[in-house]
């Protein structure tokens, strides 16, 4: 079971939507965090499928992730999602690059 205080949650919770609007405005960025990035700050990560949800850590040997699904709206037509559909990734065969 885990333990928690409602002020906590609170702050995790305004935490995950302040990424989420920061990860609205600048879509190619992948991480996020108000502050430096020392033990016991939060840090966001964007995730999944859809990049549309944001998973919040906590630099801190105890904290349980979460990871908080479709918080980012994304428009329709966002730069990022069509950079996301017309990337190649290339791969190195023996020395020599090969576009898959």
């Amino acid at each position: 079971m885990r333990m928690t205080y409602l002020p906590e949650e609170k702050e995790l919770q305004e935490f995950a939507q302040r990424a989420a609007i920061h990860f609205e405005e600048n879509p190619q960025h992948r991480s996020y965090s108000d502050r430096e990035i020392d033990p016991g700050c939060l840090l966001a990560i964007r995730w999944g499928g859809g990049d549309d949800c944001v998973l919040v850590l906590k630099l801190d040997e105890f904290f349980e992730p979460v990871n908080y699904q479709n918080l980012i709206h994304k428009e329709k037509g966002n730069k990022y999602e069509e950079i996301s559909r017309n990337a190649v990734a290339t791969v190195v065969f023996g020395g020599t690059d090969k576009d898959i």
